[in-house]
């Protein structure tokens, strides 16, 4: 089983196939994502720092790997034509019952004892039916540019 090379050269497929959205839903299905939880209903001005804070009263927030090494995982999605938060995050804890814990926790309370109640639900992510071998846990990074 090379699994080692094949995954080398995967990234040339996966550029091209991200622009054929259509077609790449059928090729796709969702999965829990144990460790990480889906919020939604956030204040505009949310910034990563707060979302620390308040998550992580309830377990570890996990750290990024290699360059992110030292950085927490926390995500929070931006308007693509703005460039401002849409209200939408995903922070990832070092355990999944970090993860459900939130959920429990903070699901429909509100955020930072203030405002609307939020939305708090583990996150789903797309995973290929072509075998799992990116299971890196990269998936959100795709706004980043």
């Amino acid at each position: 089983h090379s699994s080692g090379s094949s995954s080398r050269a995967a990234p040339l497929s996966w550029k091209r196939e991200r622009r054929t959205a259509s077609s790449e839903s059928s090729k796709m299905s969702m999965e829990a994502w144990e460790d990480t939880i889906y919020v939604s209903g956030l204040p505009k001005d949310v910034t990563e720092q707060r979302l620390l804070d308040f998550f992580g009263q309830i377990g570890i927030i996990k750290e990024g790997k290699g360059k992110d090494k030292g950085k927490k995982k926390v995500w929070i999605y931006k308007d693509k034509s703005t460039g401002l938060p849409k209200g939408d995050a995903t922070v990832s804890y070092e355990d999944p019952n970090g993860a459900s814990g939130a959920v429990k926790w903070f699901n429909n309370k509100p955020f930072e004892n203030n405002g609307d109640p939020i939305q708090v639900s583990i996150a789903e992510r797309k995973v290929s039916d072509r075998g799992f071998g990116n299971r890196g846990g990269g998936g959100y990074r795709g706004g980043r540019g």
